[in-house]
Parts: structure tokens; sequence; C-alpha cells
């Protein structure tokens, strides 16, 4: 099978949103600081159209949540937080995504793809002291958002946005540029764009870690896309960490740009040194959901469908409107 055709065949298949699915409903028109619908006690903080997504920021007591909306009306999770507790993480997905932490515990340079409502650097922003952050997401409105109401900072020089591609972002940084941790978490509406997904995507991720650095990578492992996702991911860093989220139906990878294996005493050590810095998460529960067996059967891996000199427009053509025609499973 062509490789073109192959990746247009999962793409109706891709990852859905971070946090789960919220049922269609009829929404009527809303502006900020009212109800979406009545009865509902939830209010419309923030909305925002872009040629990616369709972005909505609600609000229900304390807690707050960024949705991406399909055309049918289903809203999908980008983000949670509970503002009455904002130095805790609310989302399973995200707590998880700490496995990078148990298999690097100390980083020093961090680049998160995909800022959605920037919970996740955010908290890593609040908790380790000295940090340098990055984030990067394609889509002005999300970012917006993410400024007015989840508290991303506008300007901060110890956490930094940018409004790019994730790959190209890469691809244009300075060629000594490293970082310790890359967070793999960009959506395009709820489904991640296949250019981010190949084997020479992973291999450009590789080449920006650091010396034992790692990607930290959610993949919902009930989906059709889950074991080309591991076989690729597999094929191109020398050593992978699965650790199932609490609720079971996520995996956080850990791929390491090491290419000798910790084993479960180290990861469970490195568990208890991060500890005292994510004290609302139970980092050796979390240590213990590591888990080595392999739950994927095997399957192609992913790989580019463009040339090289051409990844400008393969990445305008991926990351096309999610406002028609996208299918969401």
């Amino acid at each position: 099978m062509q490789r073109r055709s192959f990746l247009q065949q999962l793409g109706g298949a891709a990852v859905t949103g971070l946090g789960g699915v919220l049922p269609a409903r009829a929404v009527r028109a809303a502006g900020p600081g009212n109800d979406m619908s009545a009865g509902t006690g939830e209010r419309v903080l923030g909305e925002g159209r872009s040629r990616y997504n369709h972005v909505r920021v609600v609000e229900r007591g304390s807690v707050r949540t960024m949705l991406f909306i399909a055309d049918d009306g289903t809203q999908y999770i980008e983000t949670r937080i509970d503002v009455a507790h904002r130095r805790s993480l609310d989302l399973d997905v995200f707590r998880t995504m700490l496995a990078g932490f148990v298999v690097h515990p100390e980083p020093r340079r961090i680049l998160v793809l995909g800022l959605g409502g920037g919970a996740l650097p955010g908290y890593f922003h609040e908790r380790l002291p000295g940090l340098e952050l990055e984030a990067v997401d394609i889509d002005p409105e999300v970012v917006r958002l993410a400024q007015a109401f989840f508290g991303v900072p506008t300007a901060d020089p110890a956490y930094r946005v940018h409004v790019a591609d994730a790959r190209l972002f890469l691809q244009r940084a300075p060629a000594d540029q490293r970082w310790d941790m890359i967070v793999l978490d960009a959506f395009r509406g709820v489904q991640v764009p296949l250019h981010l997904k190949t084997a020479e995507f992973h291999g450009e991720v590789l080449k920006r870690l650091a010396d034992g650095g790692v990607a930290v990578a959610n993949l919902h492992n009930v989906t059709r896309m889950y074991p080309h996702d591991r076989e690729t991911i597999a094929a191109v860093y020398p050593s992978c960490y699965s650790f199932l989220s609490e609720a079971g139906n996520q995996t956080t990878l850990v791929a390491s740009a090491a290419p000798a294996r910790l084993g479960v005493y180290a990861l469970r050590a490195n568990a208890r040194q991060i500890q005292p810095r994510f004290d609302d998460v139970d980092m050796l529960g979390l240590a213990a959901r590591y888990y080595a067996r392999r739950d994927w059967e095997r399957a192609q891996v992913l790989r580019d469908d463009f040339p090289a000199d051409n990844l400008a427009a393969a990445a305008e053509r991926n990351n096309g409107s999610c406002l028609r025609g996208c299918k969401y499973r």
C-alpha cells in the first residue's frame, strides 16, 4: 500500500481528545458569561474560531475547561483545571504524563509541543524552580484563550510560548538547541496531525534530546492507531517505557535517548526523588503502573508521505481546518 493512502486510511481513526468526550448537543448562541444551555450551571468564559479549531472555554463551579468542538457539536476536553486548586493536575492523563520524571527526574529544559490550556506546562513552571520552559501551539486562538483564562503568561523569560507548527519549530530551532524533556501533546482539533506521528518526525525529536533526555507522549491504547504509534516510536528511540493511566485506557509512553534501560528499582528511586516537587501526585504509585508487556499487535511503521524538502506544504495540508468535514471517532 502506498504511504499516502495508508496514512489517509488511518487519519479518520486518529487519537481523540485528551481527557474524554462530552456528548453532542445543540448549544445556543452564547457570549462570555452566559450559560451554554439552560440548567447546566455552566458559563461560557470565552470562545474562538481559527482555521484549525473551534475552541470554547467554560466554567462550572471552580472547574474550568477548554473544549474543542466538532461540526456535530461533540465537545472534546482539551484541558481542565480546578481554579480552587491551581497547583494540582485535574486530569488523569496529565498526572500520568508525569511518568517522564520517573525516567528523567531532574530536567532543566522542557519543551511542550501543544499548549492547549497550558495545564501541564503551567504545573511544571509552578513546581520546578529554575526550569527553562517552552511551549509551542499552532493555533493563535488556543494561545489567546490559554493566556486569558488559564494563567499562561504573556511575557515570562522562563516560560516562553511560540505560535508555530511543532515540527517546523523543531526544524528551525538553532542547530545546537537541546531539551531534556520534550512533551508530545500537539492535537489538531482532536487528532494528532500525521506529520507529527511519523518515524521522520520522531527522528527530529530524538535529535533534539539532550543526553539521557526523554520524549513523553500520551497514547489512547484502544484505537486502531495505537499499534502503529507503538511500532513507529519503538523503531526510532533506543529505549521506551510504558505507564498505564489510572483509568487504563491511555498509555503514557516515555521514549528515552539513553540506550541503557532503567530497572524497576531505579524507576522507584527516581519517583521518590521527585515526590517532594509533586506532592499532590503519588509518584511511587505512578511508577508502579509501569509495564513491560507488549500490548499491541505488529503494525506498519508510519512514514512521511512527502519529500523532505516539502515539509512546510505538508504541515499546511495536515494542519488544515478541523471545522469542516473532520472525522471524529
